[in-house]
């Protein structure tokens, strides 16, 4: 899957995709800035890639046709905006507000969530991730709210 993290400041990920049935992986950019917000996707590559494109034109627009929508894992996304940070996934018709000054999402978002709860920037807390998740790795991509 992949780790995204968000502080009320910025966003961080991972650009590790993997084909686990092919045992390969490759970069992917998986933070887009968009009027306003930035955004971050984790799951299916193909879903996460339209979520991400949405995102980019300040998701207006019909909300993109998913693969699947019986899972959350099909797209998990982060959303992060001037008065907080939005969480997203497919069946929502809009991102739900998450009343918390940080999160994470993804497959290494437990471990990003305690190393921020002990002081760790998002930067840091998808470093910690890629520690312990298999599915976490390549370069941290980083993304500040206020350029």
């Amino acid at each position: 899957m992949t780790t995204i993290v968000a502080n009320r400041e910025m966003m961080a990920s991972d650009s590790m995709v993997s084909l686990e049935h092919k045992g390969i992986w490759y970069p992917a950019i998986k933070l887009v800035r968009g009027p306003g917000l930035i955004a971050g996707a984790s799951g299916d590559g193909a879903d996460s890639f339209r979520f991400l494109k949405w995102a980019a034109i300040g998701m207006k627009g019909p909300i993109p046709k998913w693969t699947d929508t019986t899972s959350d894992d099909q797209i998990l996304a982060l959303v992060l905006k001037e008065d907080g940070i939005y969480c997203f996934s497919a069946g929502d018709s809009e991102p739900e507000r998450i009343e918390a000054d940080y999160f994470a999402v993804g497959s290494g978002s437990k471990a990003a969530n305690i190393a921020m709860k002990y002081g760790a920037d998002p930067v840091q807390a998808v470093r910690d991730a890629m520690l312990v998740d298999l599915f976490t790795g390549g370069e941290v991509q980083v993304l500040k709210l206020r350029v």
